[in-house]
């Protein structure tokens, strides 16, 4: 019995990962680890990397630092094409904006959620 892959003509083919953003101890973003790790993910077999998506860490950076990551990753060689970046925030004009800045750079598609909001958050913030 013989598999075929029918996926071969698909945008990303068969195997995308989701990345997760190493980060120094500082909590900035460590750009070489980060293309490294993509690097080895691409020549070990995955089509497609979803950056600053599942993983769930982008939710806790700036916009300026996700559009760096996108900007590092491609200007260490790490092919614009191949990325799927997660664009979805809060904020409707920056989803906007980094949708454009993915655009710019060459990806083909972004991982985007619709609007949304944090619903009932704990406030347990009490003087001690």
């Amino acid at each position: 019995m013989s598999i075929q892959n029918t996926n071969k003509e698909a945008l990303f083919g068969d195997v995308n990962a989701a990345v997760a953003t190493p980060m120094r101890r500082d909590l900035s973003v460590d750009f070489d680890r980060t293309a490294s790790h993509c690097d080895w993910l691409l020549r070990n077999g995955c089509d497609g990397l979803g950056v600053l998506g599942t993983t769930s860490e982008a939710n806790s950076l700036g916009i300026s630092e996700r559009i760096s990551i996108m900007e590092g990753l491609v200007e260490r060689g790490i092919s614009a094409e191949r990325l799927l970046p997660g664009v979805g925030t809060t904020a409707l004009t920056d989803t906007i904006a980094l949708a454009s800045k993915a655009r710019d750079l060459g990806c083909r598609r972004v991982l985007a959620l619709p609007p949304f909001f944090y619903k009932n958050p704990s406030l347990s913030l009490r003087a001690g």
